[in-house]
């Protein structure tokens, strides 16, 4: 058996989680915000519960609620990758947009995609069609909400099967805790040369390679975070706003040390000009003393 179906029967085996009366709990629910159009032409914003089947098939406009750390990790995991590539034209970082896998196929809208060679990367893309752009993603990475277990199987299991169909090279999976004290969790797939998909084994500092970027995928140190850094060279990968935050930090310090560079050419200036006055009044002293010297031999001698 393989793995793929082994997971796909622990999922039909898996305890519902389902709360009194059959139903989850509110904070335990996925909801899709959908605009519809009314029959007098009217559009109006409307929430319901998050299905796997829209999760799989979004619409365009579809968005999705699943909590505060999932709309942050996502975007910000996304600017990490965009920043970094942003020198090669040839790959192309997606967020959050609709990707169209071909006939057969759902049409997922992956948290961040990696796209290299694609024919037509414009700025604007509303949706990816790995058809006509010519390139299946190398990287996908799913940010998993975990409050939500039909949601959750969907990213584990159900893309699991899905990407690995559709020849995606490498699948990493973000997974938040369920509860403030536990840590951030990492895992991902990697296709093995006969096009199946082999659980990617973390270095001895728990760190995930992504081959096909070239970069190390880690939890923070707290394992309140994701961690980017280039394999090559261990570079850091930071976000606009780390790196704003890093600009002022260095400006801060710059204030300071020009700060501290002024005080201390005052305190100089002083000390310089308390030396000249202090050579002033010897001179002025020795003056003095050598005209009374020349009194006092001048009295003698009348």
């Amino acid at each position: 058996m393989t793995e793929l179906n082994l997971r796909a029967l622990q999922r039909e085996d898996r305890p519902s989680s389902a709360g009194p009366g059959g139903g989850e709990s509110e904070s335990g629910v996925a909801m899709l915000e959908r605009w519809v159009e009314l029959p007098d032409g009217r559009m109006e914003v409307r929430h319901t519960r998050l299905t796997p089947e829209d999760y799989l098939n979004p619409r365009f406009g579809d968005k999705w609620l699943q909590g505060r750390d999932h709309s942050e990790v996502s975007p910000d995991v996304a600017d990490r990758l965009r920043r970094w590539f942003g020198s090669r034209p040839d790959i192309l970082v997606l967020n959050d947009v609709q990707h169209r896998l071909g006939p057969g196929f759902p049409n997922p809208s992956p948290d961040v995609s990696v796209i290299q060679g694609a024919r037509h990367p414009d700025r604007d893309l509303t949706t990816f069609d790995v058809v006509k752009q010519g390139a299946v993603p190398r990287l996908i990475v799913e940010v998993i909400s975990p409050r939500d277990r039909r949601i959750r199987d969907v990213d584990e299991i159900d893309k699991v099967a899905l990407y690995q169909r559709r020849g995606v090279p490498e699948y990493l999976l973000v997974v938040l805790p369920r509860r403030s004290p536990e840590p951030y969790r990492i895992s991902g797939y990697r296709l093995d040369p006969t096009g199946v998909y082999q659980p990617i084994m973390p270095d001895e500092q728990g760190r995930l390679l992504s081959e096909t970027t070239g970069l190390w995928f880690a939890v923070s140190q707290k394992g309140d975070g994701v961690v980017i850094r280039d394999a090559a060279t261990g570079e850091l990968l930071r976000t606009s706003k780390e790196e704003e935050q890093e600009r002022k930090v260095e400006a801060q310090a710059r204030q300071a040390a020009e700060a501290r560079a002024a005080r201390e050419a005052e305190a100089r200036q002083a000390a310089e000009a308390r030396a000249v006055a202090e050579t002033e009044a010897r001179q002025a002293a020795e003056a003095e003393l050598a005209r009374l010297r020349a009194e006092i031999e001048h009295l003698r001698g009348g």
